[in-house]
């Protein structure tokens, strides 16, 4: 499998054909103008909602296919103008099929038969078919620096359409675990993209895409949209426009919202509750639904972390509760429990068996030591001494240079750790730097994220855990910082990525699952949020706990998570 983008999402299943049950078919509110709102106003006019994001400005740029990806192009081209073939919730796995309706593998896995959306057109009135989307792939494979997701480097052989909706994918190996970036691509049309000659250069400064949105007005601090008549969806969207604004700062965009300038932001605010919610508690809120966790990482190459007794006890020494309320304000769910397993709470019911709850781990210095003890470890004095008799060093926990989460993170494992006679001390580095010493291993301890978060543990656990991943000593790591190795789980993601059966997908993450629980080759500390911030004054309709129809995506997402949001959003 080609390298992974870290929005990478979702199991390869077998045939689906949903309906959009995540998208409201309710009337909407009945909006009173289609005007969109001056800009500056306090209050949202009109249905139209105001967005804001701490960019530096927005580019005039709108092409969906730029290599640069979201930093690169206007706020919007990926969410309000241009559409996937299907939205993969990377929260609860689900998807939302969008110009695809139906998707199945055959012929051993070898061939992705996609059936495209009848119905829609363009925003120049001409006909959406299979036709664009056969085009827009192997217009990805003529100009390689467009396949970010690198469906190109499988062993994809060919894309055709074989009717006016229905496009064959044809593979010369089964690799089911394509699915999501196939599904998460956005299609252009034929018809304009077919004379474009320099893509990568290609501003697309009028844009004509199969969205709920049309391109009204840029300048560098604005992008304006107003609603698409002939959206393929009846009734939807629901509100008249969108205007997004480039703010500079996570203080100021937190301050729109407050103010009612705005209702929808993505940033990490400090102690949520109390700052923000608690200033308007009847209309400020936020959802921030874990999709990726933050790891405790240990090079287990190198003693003591390559014993797993010590790994072990070092993971029934944390307190994964506290780490998580200092360092997040109690806004988001702990490591601990299923997550432990590498598996994210909204996904832990399809894919963690009640059956492994005995092999986690839980807080417990006491159970922690009398572990070590059995196995040849001694505290004297307040500190651990190894099987060997000689005292364990001070061991350094890796962090990115002024990370104010990360910080905490590791101050309270410090604390916790001496409880086992393990001393720490932090050392900072700036990303690059911290980021070269994760692939070089050239750390005690590493704070760091999951890569490859999506809507199963298959991609994280291919990042986290495949041997290919790894490296020798000396040499830097893809991915796998740990350098950890398993045939059981080489395996097991090998068996995964070969079927499209559910059930046998589910077999091969359990016995990845018990491997993780019971030879610790990282220790999960927190969740990793997406932060979504909105309010209720002007707008109902947002996403939840109890209404996930999306996995709080930033307003400029590129695989059809805001664009979920912005047709479902509508007026109190």
């Amino acid at each position: 499998m080609r390298k992974l983008s870290l929005l990478a999402v979702l199991v390869s299943g077998a045939t689906v054909s949903l309906g959009l049950a995540a998208v409201p078919v309710a009337a909407s509110a009945d909006a009173t103008t289609t005007t969109v709102a001056e800009q500056g106003g306090a209050v949202e006019q009109g249905g139209v909602l105001h967005v804001v994001m701490p960019w530096v400005s927005i580019p005039d740029n709108f092409n969906p296919l730029n290599p640069g990806g979201s930093e690169a192009t206007a706020g919007g081209t990926g969410s309000a103008l241009y559409e996937p073939l299907a939205y993969v919730n990377t929260y609860t796995g689900q998807l939302t099929p969008m110009l695809a309706t139906a998707w199945a593998w055959s012929n051993d896995n070898t061939t992705l038969t996609v059936t495209t959306r009848t119905g829609v057109q363009w925003s120049d009135h001409k006909p959406f078919s299979a036709n664009d989307v056969a085009f827009t792939f192997n217009y990805l494979r003529t100009y390689a620096a467009l396949d970010t997701e690198g469906n190109w480097k499988t062993s994809l052989r060919s894309v055709t359409a074989t009717g006016p909706d229905t496009v064959v994918f044809q593979y010369s190996t089964p690799d089911t675990v394509v699915l999501p970036f196939i599904l998460g691509q956005l299609v252009v049309p034929q018809h304009i993209w077919s004379s474009v000659t320099d893509p990568t250069a290609f501003a697309n400064t009028k844009p004509v895409g199969t969205g709920p949105f049309l391109l009204k007005a840029w300048n560098s601090t604005n992008v304006t949209y107003v609603k698409n008549p002939h959206y393929w969806m009846a009734g939807h969207p629901f509100i008249n426009g969108i205007v997004m604004t480039a703010l500079k700062s996570t203080a100021a965009a937190e301050l729109a919202l407050l103010n009612g300038d705005a209702a929808y932001t993505y940033v990490p605010i400090a102690d949520p509750d109390r700052t923000y919610v608690a200033v308007h508690p009847a209309s400020d809120a936020y959802w921030w639904p874990v999709t990726g966790l933050n790891l405790l990482y240990m090079d287990t190459q190198d003693a003591p972390f390559n014993d797993v007794v010590f790994r072990e006890a070092v993971a029934w020494a944390i307190n994964d509760n506290v780490v998580t309320d200092r360092a997040y304000f109690g806004a988001i769910p702990p490591g601990n429990g299923p997550v432990e397993t590498g598996v994210t709470n909204g996904q832990d019911a399809e894919w963690v068996p009640s059956s492994l709850s005995s092999l986690e781990w839980t807080y417990n210095p006491p159970a922690a030591l009398r572990l070590l003890k059995a196995y040849g470890y001694r505290p004297v004095k307040g500190w651990l001494v190894g099987p060997s008799g000689k005292r364990l060093p001070v061991f350094k926990i890796l962090i990115g240079l002024g990370w104010t989460d990360y910080i905490s993170i590791a101050q309270t494992i410090g604390q916790e750790l001496l409880a086992i006679g393990v001393h720490t001390t932090i050392e900072q580095e700036p990303y690059n730097t911290y980021y070269s010493s994760a692939q070089a291993g050239t750390y005690d301890f590493l704070i760091c994220w999951s890569n490859g978060n999506n809507a199963t543990p298959y991609y994280e656990y291919y990042y986290l855990l495949d041997s290919a991943q790894s490296a020798a000593p000396g040499a830097n790591a893809i991915d796998d910082y740990e350098r950890y190795s398993s045939p059981v789980i080489d395996s097991a993601l090998a068996n995964f990525a070969s079927t499209s059966s559910l059930s046998a997908q589910q077999a091969d993450i359990v016995s990845i699952e018990k491997t993780v629980l019971t030879e610790v080759p990282v220790i999960a500390l927190t969740g990793r949020p997406n932060f979504f911030d909105y309010s209720t004054r002007y707008f109902t309709g947002w996403p939840s706990a109890s209404d996930p129809y999306n996995a709080g995506e930033a307003p400029d997402s590129f695989n059809g998570g805001a664009e979920q949001v912005y047709l479902n959003v509508r007026l109190r």
